[in-house]
């Protein structure tokens, strides 16, 4: 057996062949994400060990997969950059990034108070969802990028240092943080605030120094990066339902033997599983240790609704410009589509127990 091994560069970058391969070869996967190396702590980190596990044992040890963690290869939009080029095999990254790079039609999933529920987000994410669907196979040719699978990976929530944020009218003048997705700017500018763009990585340190007064992301993410240290208030506005896309190299994809690409797809579905599941735990739990260390404002129903009738009509009619009003009717028929479902399995499942 022939095997084929990569060097680690000073630049940590892998150069892929493209070329015809044999279906004994091995390969090896490299695997990027941003979240901690503990599995424990952070979904993506949970995905990326129970991915490494399935994938080697579906292809019989065919594939070996080496993981770097904490943004060692990459930040999102590096890492994005490095899978069309092929020098990253695979990224963990949130979908908006890829959008605001390469695949603009991406941004639909990144509107505010779209998702009443994770279960909701898993049909509309799901990849044999058709509106979903269609956007992966045009992602793949127009750009080179395939998405394997996107996931829910949690609420984004805000906090800030200058005051607690009950009403959109509570954030006018604030500096908040997002990250470089145009629909969560677009949210920020529609309360009144200011959005600055800044990576993950330089994220602690630029509220440590009020270069921002505040962010938004999801609680995992709050413990993760230890923001409770620099930020005093937290209001759970669950305004957006992160969304990571799992991608890798289509060139690459297509050159694997057809047994690999198989393994690689069952693989990337129980990852995805526990990426989600684990994802909800963390913020459930992650939400008890804020309590004790932040200022911690739930907004009332009156108040949330507030949000939603600032952001949603803003957000949206700016989409609508951009990308047409038959993208983002049918993406919203698929979401109308989703919850019709879930109405349903809720009616058979209470019959059942009649």
């Amino acid at each position: 057996m022939k095997k084929h091994s990569s060097r680690v560069s000073l630049c940590l970058v892998l150069f892929i062949s493209f070329g015809p391969v044999n279906a004994a070869e091995e390969f090896v996967i490299r695997y990027s994400h941003l979240g901690v190396a503990d599995p424990m702590v952070q979904a993506s980190s949970a995905k990326a060990v129970v991915f490494k596990a399935e994938v080697e044992k579906l292809s019989g040890g065919r594939i070996k997969v080496e993981i770097f963690p904490s943004g060692q290869l990459a930040g999102q939009v590096s890492s994005v950059q490095q899978v069309r080029k092929g020098t990253i095999h695979i990224a963990d990254i949130s979908s908006g990034v890829l959008a605001s790079l390469y695949y603009e039609p991406l941004e639909v999933f990144d509107m505010p108070y779209l998702f009443s529920s994770r279960a909701t987000a898993r049909i509309v994410l799901d990849n044999e969802n058709p509106f979903t669907k269609r956007l992966i196979e045009d992602c793949a040719k127009k750009t080179g990028i395939r998405i394997l699978s996107l996931g829910p990976f949690g609420f984004r929530h805000m906090t800030n240092n200058v005051r607690q944020i009950r009403t959109p009218a509570d954030m006018k003048g604030l500096k908040m943080r997002t990250m470089e997705i145009r629909p969560h700017m677009k949210l920020m500018e529609s309360c009144g605030a200011r959005p600055i763009p800044i990576p993950w990585l330089e994220l602690y340190t630029s509220l440590q120094t009020k270069v921002v007064d505040g962010e938004e992301t999801t609680l995992q993410n709050i413990v993760m990066g230890k923001l409770y240290q620099v930020q005093k208030h937290l209001t759970l506005t669950g305004h957006v339902m992160g969304v990571g896309a799992f991608l890798c190299n289509e060139e690459w994809y297509q050159s694997l033997p057809d047994d690999l690409k198989t393994a690689l797809i069952e693989a990337e579905k129980v990852s995805l599983l526990k990426y989600d599941r684990f994802g909800e735990l963390l913020d459930t739990m992650g939400l008890e240790k804020l309590k004790s260390r932040m200022e911690v404002y739930e907004p009332t129903p009156q108040e949330m609704q507030m949000f939603r009738d600032r952001a949603l009509p803003y957000v949206r009619e700016w989409m609508e410009k951009k990308h047409g009003k038959e993208l983002v009717s049918e993406f919203f028929a698929s979401i109308e589509a989703a919850q019709e479902q879930l109405r349903k399995e809720m009616e058979s499942a209470k019959a059942r127990r009649r």
